[in-house]
């Protein structure tokens, strides 16, 4: 019988809480999904001589000893109204004449502090809050499919 690869169970849920919003926590995992995590692994005692072993296809590490598994995968724990840069805001605060507004500037401080520190954690994964300037199209115009 074949094995099911896709499901379409998105995991949505409803949860209740009598807890404050300020306590939410959610852990978000993304992962890059190819072919070739479909294929099963075969262990060695069991390859016949006619077959190559998947580990041979495994990437390895170049000299600088950077693993290319660690661009597929990606998880954080983000809580209420945590703001975590992407690298457009990163690129733009950096520039102290992209700043408009008091926001603006503490982005900037907090930007420089990252750096400072040793860059910030998330790579893929960012994060808009309220105070942002981010504004959905939809919610200004209205929608666009009548």
């Amino acid at each position: 019988m074949a094995e099911t690869v896709w499901s379409t169970d998105t995991g949505e849920a409803v949860y209740r809480s009598r807890d404050p919003v300020r306590n939410l926590r959610l852990r978000v995992h993304l992962q890059r999904i190819t072919s070739s995590n479909f294929l099963h692994y075969q262990p060695a005692a069991e390859l016949r001589k006619d077959l190559i072993d998947l580990a041979t296809f495994r990437p390895q590490p170049t000299a600088s000893g950077h693993r290319p598994e660690e661009d597929e995968e990606e998880e954080i724990v983000i809580g209420w109204q945590e703001k975590l840069f992407s690298q457009f805001e990163v690129d733009l605060y950096q520039n102290e004449t992209a700043c408009q507004s008091p926001l603006d500037y503490q982005y900037r401080q907090e930007i420089l502090k990252l750096e400072n520190s040793g860059g910030k954690k998330n790579r893929r994964i960012f994060t808009y809050t309220d105070s942002d300037r981010y504004t959905n199209l939809e919610e200004v115009l209205g929608p666009m499919w009548p």
